[in-house]
């Protein structure tokens, strides 16, 4: 990891287009050329953060996520700047819109996006991915029609599929915004049967998630 002076902060981001920040400064950065630097900073003083920074595990993530096939960003570099006590992030940007923006297009035959979603989410899990900030702002809809992952700092990546209980835990991470319930909702019956069709669940199994996520979108 490379370290860089405040003054090599500024001439980094300089130009740069502001896509997100917080009550504690800049979050998210567009270069304009292609790249994105994301800012990290330590929220608690005890935290496991302070041995396994945020950064770390956003670039840890990206290629554990490249390695299983699942499309997300590819890192470029990795910095710290230790005059604003920030890590700093610049990944490729991965082009797509997200996913929430393409749900609520009108489109013939929208049962098809949700059934495809249904599938990549049940893939996910199959992968042992479990993406706690996994909500319908952090999936974008790619150009060549799959999904990719975005803002992957909060994940864990199991070396099996995800059991029964993390699977519905997940599932009230994804549908945690009422908007994401109303889309999920409109095509409920299409976007279950993707998710079971690729989950190879148990019947049991599928019919408990199915009735969570009914309860979950009301």
């Amino acid at each position: 990891m490379e370290k860089i002076s405040q003054q090599q902060y500024q001439a980094l981001i300089e130009g740069a287009l502001l896509l997100e920040e917080d009550a504690f400064g800049v979050k998210v950065l567009d270069t304009g050329k292609g790249e994105m630097i994301k800012l990290f900073r330590r929220k608690r003083l005890l935290s496991t953060a302070l041995f396994f920074p945020y950064a770390y595990r956003f670039v840890a993530n990206a290629k554990k996520l490249t390695k299983l096939g699942i499309p997300t960003v590819s890192i470029n570099k990795l910095l710290c700047c230790p005059s604003i006590k920030r890590h700093l992030v610049i990944y490729q940007k991965l082009e797509g819109e997200l996913l929430r923006t393409v749900l609520t297009q009108s489109v013939d035959h929208p049962e098809k996006r949700y059934e495809k979603f249904g599938r990549f989410i049940a893939h996910l899990h199959q992968k042992g991915v479990y993406f706690r900030s996994a909500h319908l702002k952090n999936i974008l809809a790619l150009p060549n029609g799959e999904f990719g992952l975005i803002d992957i700092s909060d994940m864990q990546i199991k070396h099996q599929p995800l059991k029964q209980s993390l699977r519905l835990r997940n599932f009230s991470h994804i549908l945690r915004y009422p908007e994401d319930k109303a889309l999920i909702r409109s095509q409920l019956d299409t976007f279950m049967l993707g998710y079971v069709n690729e989950s190879k669940l148990s019947s049991a199994a599928a019919l408990a998630i199915e009735n969570e996520i009914r309860a979950l979108v009301v």
